[in-house]
């Protein structure tokens, strides 16, 4: 389970713990937002959004 968290203060320290696995900090909250989150969702294998078959 994965947990996000979208940071709108700038360059300060995450509020969230970011240090363990399945956590993530997000700057700024745009549509580019709901990639991210997709992507990071998908996991470390992947690959690459243009290697994906059906593009």
């Amino acid at each position: 389970m994965s947990l996000f968290s979208a940071d709108m203060s700038g360059y300060a320290a995450a509020i969230l713990g970011t240090s363990q696995p399945g956590r993530y900090e997000i700057g700024g909250f745009s549509d580019a937002a709901f990639t991210m989150i997709d992507l990071l969702s998908r996991g470390h294998d992947a690959g690459w959004p243009w290697e994906q078959s059906g593009h």
